[in-house]
């Protein structure tokens, strides 16, 4: 009788665990991979920082990843988002002081599902041996439900060891490859001038944004008429405000591929009337006209009337 009831206990308890198991393992993770599993002095390493939406539609993410290592025993080459899903960046990632943590908040406007989809890489080159531990901290991700609905976030964190340098072997180099592979020049999203009264005093500016998969766009230059190119970032002021000097925007990658282009005029946007202003408006003048339908209607009926008697 105690036996059954202990059966009837671990049941039980069974069943209680596997309604909660969904929701404890639908918690979006965050993670860092790479492509070794042995590390040497002298080695060049990307390391790739990655989340998990566990099979639901996610827009966003902030927070950071804490880089543990002895003083001087990695060397940070570079941080790119060359093959990120998420392509809006109110905070590109960016390195603390002593390259001791790396700080970011992305976005994606259409929103994913994915198991590995990349946030961004870190590119490090491995001075010293020892332990070294990457640990996404403080992982926010959002929910692409129109609400901005936090999801709970697992984080596992990435411990490697770094052994001494391997005699009469060439050390590996991820990033080298990475710039030796990319023959790609970057592509222009967006290339406009247009102006408003909140940037510039509402003077003209050129608005730009390219993107490249490989290495990653590594500046823009910009030139008016016969002027040299100048590096810039984007809203750019022009120099001249009556339009007429022909404008270049130069996109240069971390592999020295280069594009061109020349940026339009954006549409000039229907001003004087605000949109809910104009829609009221629209709506008034469509009453006044079936008012005036109605009052012929009547005009003509009464006439009629009259003209019978």
């Amino acid at each position: 009788m105690h036996t059954f009831s202990n059966k009837k206990i671990h049941i039980f308890i069974l069943l209680f665990s596997a309604m909660f198991l969904p929701f404890s393992v639908s918690a979006s993770t965050a993670y860092i991979d790479t492509g070794h599993t042995d590390f040497f002095v002298g080695d060049t390493i990307l390391f790739s920082v990655r989340v998990d939406s566990e099979n639901k539609d996610i827009n966003a993410v902030d927070g950071e990843v804490l880089l543990d290592h002895a003083a001087r025993s990695v060397s940070l080459i570079d941080i790119n988002t060359a093959s990120s899903e998420f392509s809006l960046w109110p905070l590109k990632p960016l390195p603390s002081e002593r390259n001791m943590s790396i700080s970011f908040v992305g976005g994606s406007p259409g929103g994913f599902n994915s198991k590995d989809a990349v946030i961004f890489n870190i590119v490090l080159k491995l001075e010293k041996e020892g332990p070294i531990t990457l640990t996404p901290s403080d992982f926010s991700v959002y929910l692409h439900d129109g609400k901005g609905t936090k999801d709970d976030v697992h984080a596992k964190q990435l411990a490697i060891n770094v052994l001494p340098k391997k005699p009469d072997s060439q050390p590996v180099d991820d990033w080298n490859n990475v710039i030796s592979n990319d023959k790609t020049p970057p592509e222009f999203i967006e290339a406009i001038i247009d102006r408003d009264p909140y940037i510039f005093d509402n003077q003209y500016f050129v608005s730009f944004f390219a993107v490249d998969k490989d290495a990653g766009v590594a500046y823009y230059e910009i030139k008016e008429n016969d002027l040299d190119f100048v590096h810039a970032e984007s809203p750019h002021l022009l120099q001249d405000q009556s339009l007429k000097s022909v404008v270049q925007i130069k996109a240069v990658d971390k592999a020295g591929n280069e594009i061109f282009v020349t940026p339009k005029l954006a549409p000039v946007p229907i001003t004087g009337i605000p949109y809910k202003t104009y829609l009221v408006w629209v709506l008034v003048i469509l009453v006044i006209l079936a008012f005036i339908f109605w009052l012929l209607r009547f005009w003509t009926t009464t006439l009629k009337k009259n003209v019978q008697k």
